[in-house]
């Protein structure tokens, strides 16, 4: 059975939606920006990041792959759930406030929806301040010998 999350997707469409590297670029590029935006614009751009190049290094040809592309399958898909709207009178396309929720499956950094933190980032500096904090004392000696210092690595590492 699959979970609804907060946006109103399920997780399989979520995962679904999010499976497609263009799809993933093309909510990523109207995440930062706060406006609409030109399906070719659009287009053009997810060219570019394809190709690694210029946009004006493009050819017509990749343009024209690439706008078809979003116009019938990329913008159709995204609109249906919700995640972007799309004027086809005049090829304006912008993220709606449901597509800003997906925000936390494409960006690393972000924090989650409710704020709150990644916790792994706080972990991996606590282990390298215990880790610095040991590399200290087996080199200085302090008040413990060797053994207590190599019993204390030993439990660290099985931690």
């Amino acid at each position: 059975m699959t979970e609804t999350r907060e946006n109103g997707l399920s997780q399989d469409a979520l995962f679904s939606l999010l499976s497609n590297p263009r799809r993933r670029f093309i909510l990523r590029y109207l995440n930062r920006t706060d406006e609409s935006i030109q399906l070719q614009d659009l287009a053009a751009e997810v060219a570019a990041w394809e190709n690694e190049t210029d946009r004006e290094a493009l050819t017509s040809k990749q343009r024209k792959r690439l706008y078809v592309s979003l116009y019938q399958t990329h913008i159709p898909k995204l609109e249906e759930a919700g995640i972007v709207e799309y004027d086809g009178d005049t090829g304006q396309i912008r993220l709606t406030d449901r597509g800003g929720d997906l925000n936390r499956y494409l960006d690393v950094d972000a924090p989650d929806a409710d704020g709150t933190r990644r916790w792994g980032r706080y972990y991996l500096l606590l282990a390298l301040v215990v880790a610095l904090a040991y590399g200290a004392l087996a080199v200085g000696g302090g008040p413990l010998d060797r053994t207590g210092v190599v019993v204390i690595g030993v439990g660290w590492v099985l931690l």
